[in-house]
């Protein structure tokens, strides 16, 4: 069992680590830290609705565990449905039906929804639910967003545990404590910095991971290789072959990732400044997943996409960068573009309606040179079109 240092933010939150062992070693460990006596009055907002009986008191801190970590209400399970039936022996050793309420995530970006939001929210109140009840989110990018927004909605915070199943929500959006669901108006447009009490890795569940959602985590990996550890763009460019994958270099790679955005997180918690450098290609990228109105291209497919288009802008701005790390990995994603090439005005205007912009200006993440980022305002539409432009001939 490895622990990473906690990410701790200005004393009041922290979320740990713990990587690579069994799963229900990491439940009880992580459950077993976050336990404490309970000393106070029963919570406001403790609900059971066999008799309608409420408590007293309240807190309005966010993340905050009022005592025991309700021992004697159910877990709240929100997994993905492809998960479930793919390790459900697992998950039934480590939640049992009857400590668990288990709701089930139809897979796909589209159940970041509203509705899916909604549905949850009526399950939680459905059974019972006290403010300490814990809500813990299986799955990958799409369950821990959309689980994360629910358990910062309820009760005005329910405890909340991530347990990554995919190599992108392990090595990026399990950490850092964003949350959020889509809407028309784009990715991630409605959501709240609501961070995990843990994270728990198990690797066995990469065991079932498709090529091509592998090749999503990849994407991120490829991220922290050009804002802080150029290393690490070799190594995921071998992590990316089956044939030359190991489970000494994947833990690795995870471990590294996870220091990195741990780190950055811990300094910026809301992305008032440096924290921004994580959205390297992801300007670009959203604006292709709206675009394609989140169909057939996924995250990280855009992300790998937005990154090379996001390193075209350095160079025409005169930074020393190369995308040859990205474009030698051309083959391996085998991402076809050519339904987009006559969306090149839509998807800059997509990309002025990023949440992330201040004022007049695109905030785009760009790099000097490999390991070091920087944030650059552009108004120049006719930059932003010849880098699209130039990803969808690379890439052809």
């Amino acid at each position: 069992m490895l622990q990473l240092p906690s990410l701790k933010i200005a004393d009041t939150c922290e979320t740990r680590f713990i990587l690579f062992d069994d799963l229900k070693l990491l439940w009880m460990e992580a459950r077993g830290a976050n336990t404490v006596e309970d000393q106070s009055p029963e919570p406001e907002s403790s609900v059971k609705h066999d008799n309608g009986s409420a408590g007293r008191g309240e807190k309005s801190h966010e993340n905050i565990d009022d005592g025991n970590m309700a021992a004697d209400t159910p877990v709240i399970l929100v997994v993905d449905a492809n998960v479930r039936h793919l390790h459900r022996e697992k998950l039934d050793q480590v939640f049992p039906a009857k400590s668990t309420r288990y709701f089930e995530v139809p897979p796909g970006e589209e159940s970041k929804s509203v509705a899916t939001w909604n549905r949850i929210i009526d399950f939680a109140f459905s059974g019972p639910l006290r403010r300490n009840t814990p809500l813990v989110a299986v799955g990958g990018g799409v369950t821990g967003d959309l689980a994360g927004f629910a358990a910062a909605g309820l009760m005005r915070g329910l405890p909340l545990y991530h347990i990554p199943t995919t190599l992108l929500a392990m090595v990026d959006s399990a950490v850092g404590g964003k949350t959020g669901i889509n809407h028309a108006f784009g990715k991630n447009t409605i959501g709240a910095f609501y961070h995990p009490k843990a994270v728990l890795f198990d690797t066995a569940f990469l065991d079932t991971l498709p090529q091509r959602e592998w090749l999503c985590g990849i994407s991120e990996v490829l991220k922290y290789g050009y804002i802080a550890d150029p290393r690490l763009l070799d190594q995921a460019t071998t992590l990316a072959d089956p044939a030359s994958r190991s489970q000494n270099l994947l833990g690795e790679v995870i471990e590294q990732s996870v220091r990195i955005k741990s780190e950055v997180v811990a300094e910026d918690a809301r992305e008032s400044g440096r924290r921004a450098w994580l959205n390297f290609g992801h300007t670009f990228g959203h604006a292709l997943e709206t675009q394609d109105n989140y169909c057939n291209i996924n995250h990280g497919e855009a992300v790998y996409a937005g990154m090379i288009a996001a390193l075209c802008v350095s160079r025409k701005l005169g930074y020393n960068v190369s995308d040859k790390p990205l474009l030698e990995m051309k083959n391996t994603y085998q991402l076809d573009l050519g339904a987009y090439t006559s969306a090149v005005d839509r998807l800059v205007t997509l990309m002025t309606q990023d949440k992330k912009n201040r004022d007049n200006s695109i905030r785009l993440v760009l790099v000097k040179e490999h390991g070091r980022p920087c944030l650059h305002p552009v108004n120049n539409r006719n930059l932003l079109k010849e880098a699209w432009q130039y990803t969808f001939k690379a890439l052809s």
